[in-house]
Order: structure tokens, then C-alpha cells, then sequence
């Protein structure tokens, strides 16, 4: 059985990722290297971040990923894409005084 992670844990280490990040976007394989931990735990505890609003898969970005055969031997089944996430943008909170001002309610 696989190690778990708290998903405290693996958000704190997205934050960190995208603060080094150039792209600011990350995979679940990107989160474990960079955790040095398997990359099962870091899905499980994503998914649960995205089902929060925490992050957000990014719509129609995938990343290339190979299975584990030498560059000589890849076929044609041997690649697969995965989802591209990134930290999902957190709103102000509404000034409803000022928008009844601006559109004359008040």
C-alpha cells in the first residue's frame, strides 16, 4: 500500500512549485519529484484540492508523458497525456455599497 499524504502537505508543496515556476502550471508527476514522493498519494490529494476550488485543471493544456521504454523502443501505445493544473485565482469579496452606488441604488 502506498504512502498517504496529508493534503496540507501537497498543497503547501504546489505553492512552493509555482513560486519557482516560470509557468506557474504544474503536473501531479511535477508535485511528487518535487516532494520525492510517489506520484499516487499527490493525485489523490490533488483531486481533492481541485474538487475544493483549490486548484484547477487548465482546459485544453495536456503534457506528454512517456511509459518507461528507451527512446529506440517507443511505440506507438507508449505515451499518454496528463492534465496541466494550476492554482486557481482567488475572488475579492463583493462591495455591494459600491455597486448599488455605481449603478444608482443608493
Amino acid at each position: 500500500m502506498g504512502q498517504h499524504l496529508p493534503t496540507d502537505a501537497v498543497r503547501d508543496a504546489i505553492e512552493r512549485y509555482v513560486e519557482r515556476s516560470v509557468e506557474k502550471r504544474f503536473t501531479t508527476a511535477d508535485i511528487a519529484r518535487f516532494m520525492g514522493v510517489e506520484e499516487y498519494p499527490v493525485r489523490a490529494a490533488v483531486s481533492w484540492l481541485a474538487r475544493y476550488g483549490v486548484i484547477e485543471i487548465i482546459p485544453g493544456v495536456r503534457s506528454k508523458r512517456y511509459l518507461e521504454q528507451p527512446a529506440n523502443r517507443r511505440l506507438h501505445g507508449d505515451s499518454y497525456s496528463v492534465s496541466m493544473y494550476r492554482i486557481k485565482e482567488k475572488c475579492a469579496e463583493v462591495d455591494f455599497a459600491a455597486l448599488n452606488r455605481a449603478f444608482g441604488f443608493a
